[in-house]
C-alpha cells in the first residue's frame, strides 16, 4: 500500500474529523437548539434510506473479505451523504419544525448505522457516538442484517454534545 504520515493525518482529518466527528457535533448542536436536545426519529421515506441500503450491503461483503478499508469507505460515503444533506437543508437556519425534525431524525439514523458499521474498526469512537446519541448497550451488540435496516433510531432520546469526537490533527512540519 501507499502510506505516508502527511496520507494518514489528511485521511483521519478527512474521513474522521471533518466528517465523522462533525456530522456528531453539528447535529447534536442543531438538536439542542432547534429540538430542546432530544432527538427526532428519522423520516420512514427518507432520501438516505437507499443510501443506507447500499452502505450496508457494501461494508458487510468488505467486512466479510476481510477489506477494513473498503468497509469504511462504504460508511463514509454514508456519512457523506448525511453531511450534504444537512448542508443543502442548513436546518439550523431554520425554524423548529417537521422539516427540521425530518433532517435531523434522518441525520441520527446515519450516525446509528455508521455507530454499527464502523464498530470493528473504531471501538471506543463508536461507543462514544453511540451514547451521545442517546442510545444504550453499544454499537458493537447490535445484530446485522437487522440492525442495519432503516428507521432504527427511535427518537425522542437525549443528544448531548461533548468534546470532539476526533480533534483535528495538523500536518508535521
Amino acid at each position: 500500500g501507499d502510506f505516508s504520515h502527511e496520507a494518514m493525518v489528511a485521511r483521519f482529518n478527512s474521513d474522521l474529523a471533518n466528517n465523522f466527528g462533525n456530522l456528531l457535533s453539528r447535529v447534536a448542536t442543531v438538536v439542542d437548539k432547534k429540538c430542546g436536545g432530544v432527538g427526532p426519529a428519522p423520516r420512514p421515506d427518507s432520501p438516505l434510506a437507499a443510501v443506507a441500503a447500499e452502505a450496508y450491503r457494501d461494508a458487510a461483503a468488505a467486512w466479510a473479505a476481510v477489506q477494513p478499508s473498503v468497509a469504511l469507505d462504504a460508511t463514509w460515503r454514508l456519512m457523506r451523504e448525511a453531511n450534504a444533506m444537512l448542508e443543502q437543508a442548513e436546518p439550523w437556519k431554520a425554524d423548529p419544525g417537521p422539516e427540521v425534525d425530518g433532517v435531523l431524525g434522518d441525520a441520527l439514523e446515519v450516525l446509528r448505522l455508521v455507530c454499527i458499521l464502523a464498530s470493528p474498526a473504531l471501538t471506543r469512537a463508536t461507543e462514544t457516538a453511540w451514547h451521545r446519541i442517546g442510545l444504550t448497550g453499544s454499537p458493537a451488540d447490535q445484530r446485522l442484517p437487522d440492525a442495519a435496516a432503516w428507521g432504527g433510531y427511535p427518537g425522542g432520546l437525549p443528544v448531548q454534545k461533548g468534546d470532539p469526537l476526533f480533534p483535528r490533527f495538523k500536518p508535521a512540519s
